[in-house]
């Protein structure tokens, strides 16, 4: 289920109040939403958003066995050398508990106030993925278009390494997840029509939506392995729980 790590009135008691009540619910898992700098048309629900790796750093330190995502994590916005020794240093110190979701994002003006350019998204993120998954594994030698390294060490190489699901719901973003990711994680521009298409056109492909309560059943029923769930409230939580025992 999503964190209220987002949203006017997101806070550290609410974040762990209701990462208590999934554990506690039998929750599968928690995830967090990142946006780091945005403009007017965005500002509700992410003009105030806690950053997802930290937040979730912090539910690992208080939480035993609830696994940990983000849903989503701005890939092209991100340093990639720098996000792949985050991730494995997070992927380690919660028990190999965590699952890297990833997007490239809609908001142009976050990515023209962070420097990075917008129509450049994609072929960043494939980049980026490409490279975490070498450091990860040890190697010493990455040639691309934006990093570069040769003969570098960077440790730790984390074990499991973590699960990359990709977000989006146009044809190259279910491309990217099945080239490049672990599962397709389909958000806004997605319904239950929609992932049915993509199950028999790849049924192999895992595809993990995140949805609202009441398409969870639809989800699956179109062959969905699981679903992330955004909740209003945790009355809405508690009773999708026992729809489910």
């Amino acid at each position: 289920m999503i964190l209220p790590n987002f949203g006017a009135g997101s806070s550290p008691d609410g974040i762990r109040r209701v990462a208590e009540t999934a554990a506690e619910l039998g929750f599968d898992s928690v995830w967090a939403t990142e946006h780091v700098i945005v403009g007017p048309d965005a500002v509700d629900p992410y003009g105030r958003v806690h950053d997802p790796l930290v937040t979730l750093a912090w539910v690992a330190g208080w939480t035993d066995g609830i696994g940990l995502g983000t849903s989503i994590l701005l890939l092209p916005l991100r340093n990639a050398v720098l996000l792949a020794k985050e991730v494995a240093t997070l992927q380690e110190l919660s028990g190999g508990r965590f699952t890297l979701g990833v997007g490239l994002g809609w908001h142009r003006d976050e990515f023209e106030f962070m420097g990075v350019p917008f129509e450049e998204r994609g072929r960043r993120a494939d980049e980026a993925i490409r490279l975490m998954r070498t450091l990860w594994s040890g190697e010493r030698d990455f040639e691309g278009r934006y990093w570069s390294f040769h003969d570098a060490t960077a440790e730790p190489h984390p074990s499991p390494q973590p699960e990359i699901w990709v977000g989006g719901s146009s044809d190259r973003a279910i491309r990217r997840a099945r080239e490049l990711g672990d599962a397709w994680h389909p958000s806004r521009g997605s319904d239950p029509d929609h992932v049915r298409r993509v199950k028999e056109e790849h049924p192999d492909l895992r595809v993990i939506p995140r949805t609202s309560p009441d398409r969870v059943d639809a989800m699956v029923d179109a062959g969905a392995e699981g679903a992330v769930v955004t909740f209003p409230d945790e009355a809405a939580m508690r009773d999708f729980a026992r729809r489910y025992r």
